[in-house]
């Protein structure tokens, strides 16, 4: 099994932790309000064909505009497992049936997320710090759901999902950065297609750091095969020909570079001295794609420092 592959069934087991928590029976569910209704509507309502998007709709705008502040963080939450929901294929996952939830198309939602994002990130401009003892998540109505006054840091996984290019939400996801985890800024500029060049700088500057986590180091080797350009193409190439490229990594390098096409020529020479020494051959037609789960790097950060903290707790009890 690869590095990758660990990472990927690291990140599956969690995923089946999170939705495999036991919920209320069906015969209960037309009594659920407020809270107890967002959390069954980020888990269990977001994939279930009976609500119909505009009932789940109604449901939000409703929920935001509560005046009790958990129940719009709730809310929040909800919105965010729905954006987790549009990353993922549900089809191979467990469903029979893709349920739409383009939360995104409601009237002002993307303005509404700013300025919730804005006012409390005024209020807390560096949340990632202290976060080693920080439990973001909590177990709630037989759920896992963001704890109420940490709520707002999905917002920018909400942005990323469902506003994607906009260039209203960069400055967003930027402020989000949690600089010990750059895995978490990659996901966001990923699914947001954000091609700035100030974000593939930030992908070259990962793709070189050789202290960050596996999958950040594969999140920024495929937004370059992605959002290509010529300083990432010329430093893919570059991170290629050093000496302490593995052959899995030279291999994934190697699909990157390949999405390039013709723009690779320039580098041939280089590209053929190196395969042959690493025993590998340039990929034909490739075409680099997002990586399934992208967006949960940002929102299972919270969930597992969540039981990591409580687990850590509970050992000192």
């Amino acid at each position: 099994m690869t590095q990758s592959d660990r990472v990927s069934m690291k990140t599956l087991s969690v995923i089946l932790l999170i939705f495999t928590i036991q919920g209320i029976s069906e015969s209960s569910l037309s009594e659920l309000e407020d809270i107890e209704l967002f959390d069954w509507i980020g888990h269990k309502g977001v994939e279930d064909p009976t609500w119909s998007d505009e009932r789940i709709f109604k449901a939000i705008q409703r929920g935001l505009s509560n005046s009790d502040a958990d129940v719009v963080n709730a809310t929040i939450g909800a919105m965010a497992w729905i954006a987790a929901y549009a990353d993922l294929n549900v089809e191979d996952r467990r469903s029979t049936q893709r349920v739409a939830r383009d939360v995104g198309s409601l009237p002002g939602m993307k303005e509404y997320l700013v300025n919730r994002w804005d006012e409390a990130y005024r209020e807390n401009s560096s949340p990632w710090i202290g976060s080693k003892n920080t439990k973001f998540v909590e177990i709630r109505n037989s759920k896992t759901v963001w704890k109420s006054e940490w709520a707002w840091l999905t917002i920018p996984a909400i942005l990323a999902t469902f506003f994607r290019s906009d260039p209203d939400i960069v400055e967003i996801l930027w402020q989000a950065h949690n600089p010990n985890h750059p895995e978490l800024l990659l996901s966001l500029l990923n699914v947001a297609q954000i091609e700035t060049e100030e974000a593939n700088n930030f992908r070259v500057q990962i793709l070189f750091n050789q202290n960050v986590n596996p999958f950040a180091t594969t999140l920024a080797i495929d937004s370059l095969g992605r959002f290509r350009s010529d300083d990432g193409l010329a430093a893919l190439v570059n991170r290629l020909g050093r000496r302490d490229t593995s052959s899995e990594l030279a291999t994934l390098l190697l699909s990157a570079i390949a999405a390039y096409g013709d723009s690779i020529e320039p580098y041939q020479n280089i590209l053929n001295k190196t395969t042959e020494e690493l025993g590998l051959e340039i990929p034909d037609n490739v075409e680099v794609e997002s990586r399934d789960y992208e967006l949960l790097a940002y929102l299972l950060f919270m969930v597992q420092n969540g039981y990591a903290n409580e687990e850590a707790e509970e050992s000192t009890d």
